[in-house]
């Protein structure tokens, strides 16, 4: 009769199997947050990335501190869109500049891109509405813009020409306020070719085309297309 022997497993055999997959483990691991990192950060920035709304400029549909997307797919913009606009400042950063603001912009939400930052208006991004395109006429009167389209002989509101309906948030102002900010009247102007004329819902108090003109598409980063918080006014663009 043979007597067989248990084999017995060398106890350096072991570790070294336990090594092995321990470190399969986290190569897999590593490898698996790499890709979920690379993904959403190519996701955010080709089809769709959140934008924090941090001043009042577009109350009362778009309140502060807000938060929308916005996609980069949609540069050319159709009358009544809100869009995402760039610096006015036009600051021209490095390829490191950008790759660090996006890293930090993703970590934080958007909240934050530490290079390029100021707190002057001509150095932050913003969310307007476009109203008049390339070649219309318009001018502004108590607060309200009056378009006409290019080709066309008469002026209709801002709302009669917009397709989605929109609120504009207009108060009286102290008569010592006369002259300060943007002005609730404006003369007849017709703009150029690839000229938008883009205002704040906030008529009052931001800073929009009224004061620093027609924008080109070049400043156009994106359009927004989803409020999504807070939860309780989500709604479409």
């Amino acid at each position: 009769m043979l007597n067989y022997e248990p084999m017995k497993q060398n106890v350096y055999d072991y570790s070294f199997e336990m090594r092995r997959e321990r470190k399969r483990k986290i190569t897999f691991t590593l490898t698996l947050s790499l890709s979920v990192i690379l993904g959403l950060t190519l996701f955010l920035n080709i089809f769709l990335f959140p934008v924090h709304v941090k001043s009042d400029s577009m109350e009362s549909d778009i309140a502060r501190n807000s938060a929308v997307f916005v996609t980069p797919l949609i540069k050319t913009p159709h009358r009544g869109d809100v869009i995402y606009l760039s610096r006015e400042d036009n600051l021209k950063l490095s390829w490191y500049s950008v790759v660090v603001n996006k890293v930090v912009a993703f970590f934080t939400a958007q909240q934050y891109e530490p290079i390029g930052y100021t707190k002057k208006m001509s150095g932050k991004n913003s969310v307007r509405r476009v109203l008049a395109l390339p070649g219309d006429t318009v001018y502004m009167q108590d607060y309200v813009l009056y378009i006409k389209p290019k080709g066309e002989s008469h002026f209709l509101t801002e709302f009669e020409m917009c397709s989605k309906p929109y609120n504009i948030h207009i108060y009286s102002v102290p008569v010592e306020w006369d002259g300060l900010g943007p002005s609730s009247n404006m003369e007849e102007i017709t703009l150029g070719k690839d000229e938008y004329f883009v205002l704040a819902d906030n008529r009052v108090e931001a800073v929009d085309s009224r004061l620093y003109g027609a924008i080109s598409s070049k400043r156009i980063r994106g359009k927004v297309l989803l409020e999504y918080f807070p939860f309780s006014k989500m709604r479409t663009f």
